[in-house]
């Protein structure tokens, strides 16, 4: 992992050097255990830190600087109410022995839970900018630095109070389950990863001595998990690999190897996985690994996009997250950086990208968190920007630390890693069960097949996917893509010898437990199509039955929708039952449902809107029963006309019925 440095190591050298200043005759005993009590902190002994504070107070009261290390040491530990009690303190006796102390008595509140306090405080921290830096003593100096990084992370905290679903809103009713002792014990856990099925873990293991991180695994049995067992020396050496993701085709891995031939400090590796077994590792192709530290993947659904950690050049301070996209010759492009949203002056790591890619996980000590690390959220804006992150809340992140966020295929479950106390000792895996999918519109796992429509055999070539671009099949023939449910796949193939192939397929609400199989079948052109033979009834067959012709019908009707919702107007929810009671029984061979919005608004927004309100019909139309694999749904955004706005808001159903 990337070392991260103490904020307070600063702070404490102008402490000691402040209480050098005062010549009282007991001062220099309280000073020398002032000076063992820093650096029992810097050595992260906080509870031996905290009685050699109280010592120095027990000797001389108004020595602040002691109060000051005691009140970090309980934030430290977890104990806010009394680190807070502890700032205060220092703040009743001397305003103006630090003005960095408001702000930090600002971020106190806020891990409490509350909000507006701490804006109270993160306010008053920057309403006393106003005054000389020597108005605050020697730490008016000293904390230049502390407070320039304070001063940058100020206008994004306030926001974090002031917006009401940053935190506990978000989030309701989950419930959190330690994995137990059968992966978790007194060392330290994390980065899980599971298949889609979640019947196969994966996750890191440091060892005792805290120098060798190596990859393990565990296979979900009726009565739970059974006990984590290395994936063998044939991946684990003696040096650290592990932080793997999974790529939700389930064949390939990626993870970090660290200090191998060829690698300055950790790289980003990839391996083809089957089971258990991992095989074929190597480095990652093209540009995302340098000579810095790059590390903690996380893949696309599809994977064409890789996120991960790196403290290359170009960054915005600490451990920044960059993205890469897969090139059709299977390189990896140019890294770009997450910008200033995502990224802070400090550490930003563990991604995690949500099945339709526009909800991105990830921990941070640069956001305001409710802990020493935590896990936040950002979602992609229409434009195409990351928004502001949103912590998640104080159901996941505790007073401790939390990271390494890992979302289910269906997005009902999640898991990290923490160091909350009730664990077995060190970072240990749990386990979130939300109630709902968790920030993501419904994904279809597909998994195609290009094969010759005689021989069966598979064909290696470039399939053209209409807004998705190309993708190569392997030697197996197999492709694999991320789509929405209840969407239109609408697939290209040119091979030499070969007829074109052109065809739609209709992509259903699937569970991805396991995928949703198609085939394109190339037609030979020089082998003529098999004839079917015709059956014909012989003179003296007299069940010989006269077939009825059948016609294609259509059936059209339109529905009202309210202003700026997917929910549609009064009376609209009878007329669509009524509707559709009409065709009840028909032999059904293709339903179309078109969205619309009125003008009023963002383009992209209205857009958006389209398509919700057509899949709202669709999930009614698939509550019903109605195949899923014939509805086909298109947002087609904003109408500009002359009509009364509100027939505009409007989806459009037709069904195609064989009568």
């Amino acid at each position: 992992m990337y070392p991260k440095p103490t904020l307070y190591l600063l702070l404490f050298l102008s402490f000691f050097c402040l209480c050098l200043l005062n010549g009282q005759s007991n001062m220099p005993l309280a000073v020398q255990f002032t000076k063992e009590g820093d650096i029992a902190f810097t050595e992260k002994k906080y509870n031996k830190a905290i009685k050699l504070y109280k010592q120095a107070l027990s000797i001389n009261d108004s020595l602040h600087a002691a109060r000051r290390g005691m009140g970090a040491s309980f934030e430290q530990l977890g104990n806010y109410q009394q680190a807070l009690t502890a700032y205060l303190k220092v703040t009743e006796l001397s305003p103006k022995f630090s003005r960095a102390i408001y702000y930090e008595i600002g971020q106190i509140y806020y891990k409490m839970g509350q909000k507006m306090r701490a804006v109270t405080y993160f306010q008053q921290f920057q309403r006393l900018q106003l005054l000389e830096d020597l108005s605050f003593t020697v730490n008016g100096l000293n904390e230049q630095s502390l407070e320039s990084g304070y001063l940058e992370k100020l206008p994004n905290n306030i926001r974090a109070c002031t917006v009401s679903q940053d935190t506990n809103v978000l989030l309701k009713d989950v419930s959190i389950y330690n994995l137990g002792s059968n992966i978790n014990d007194k060392n330290d856990q994390y980065f899980p990863c599971l298949t889609n099925d979640q019947s196969l873990l994966f996750y890191t293991r440091m060892s005792a001595t805290g120098r060798d991180e190596d990859l393990y695994y565990s296979i979900h049995e009726i009565n739970g998990w059974r006990k984590g067992n290395s994936v063998g020396n044939t991946f684990n050496t003696k040096l650290d690999e592990g932080m793997s993701t999974l790529v939700r085709d389930g064949r390939r891995m990626f993870f970090t190897a660290c200090k191998r031939e060829d690698v300055i400090g950790c790289d980003i590796w990839e391996a083809q996985i089957e089971g258990t077994e991992i095989r074929e590792v190597k480095p990652i192709s093209g540009h995302p690994n340098s000579e810095k530290w790059e590390s903690q993947a996380a893949i696309s659904c599809d994977g064409r996009t890789l996120y991960f950690s790196s403290i290359r050049e170009g960054g915005l301070g600490g451990a920044d997250i960059w993205y890469s996209n897969k090139q059709l010759d299977g390189n990896w492009s140019e890294p770009k950086n997450m910008g200033k949203n995502i990224n802070t002056a400090q550490d930003e790591e563990s991604p995690f990208i949500s099945n339709d890619g526009r909800t991105l996980f990830f921990t941070s000590t640069g956001h305001l968190s409710l802990g020493d690390q935590d896990i936040f959220m950002s979602f992609l804006n229409t434009n195409g920007t990351w928004g502001l992150p949103t912590n998640l809340g104080p159901q996941i992140n505790s007073p401790f630390t939390e990271r390494c966020f890992f979302l289910s295929a269906d997005g009902r479950t999640g898991y990290f890693a923490s160091n909350r106390p009730e664990g077995f000792g060190g970072m240990d895996i749990y386990q979130v069960q939300f109630k709902e999918p968790l920030y993501s519109e419904p994904m279809t796992f597909v998994e195609g097949f290009v094969k010759d429509s005689i021989t069966e055999k598979p064909i290696q070539t470039i399939v053209e996917i209409a807004e998705r671009g190309s993708i190569q099949t392997d030697q197996d023939g197999r492709f694999f893509i991320c789509l929405p449910s209840v969407s239109l796949l609408h697939t290209e193939a040119s091979v030499a010898g070969y007829f074109p192939f052109l065809r739609n397929f209709n992509i259903p609400v699937w569970d991805n437990k396991r995928f949703y199989s198609l085939e394109l079948r190339l037609q030979p052109t020089n082998v003529a199509p098999p004839v079917k033979p015709k059956t014909e009834p012989t003179p003296d067959d007299t069940t010989a039955t006269i077939l009825k012709v059948k016609k294609t019908q259509r059936y059209s009707k339109s529905f009202v929708f309210k202003f700026d919702s997917d929910e549609m107007e009064m009376n609209e929810q009878d007329k669509l039952d009524a509707f559709v009671a009409t065709i009840a029984g028909k032999e059904i061979q293709r339903i179309e449902i078109d969205g619309y919005a009125d003008d009023v608004g963002d383009t992209g927004y209205n857009f958006e809107l389209s398509e919700k309100r057509a899949k709202k019909i669709a999930l009614y139309l698939v509550d019903k029963g109605y195949p899923v694999t014939r509805i086909a749904l298109k947002g087609y955004g904003e109408i500009n006309d002359d009509n009364l706005k509100k027939l505009n808001r409007k989806v459009e159903l037709k069904i195609i019925t064989l009568e």
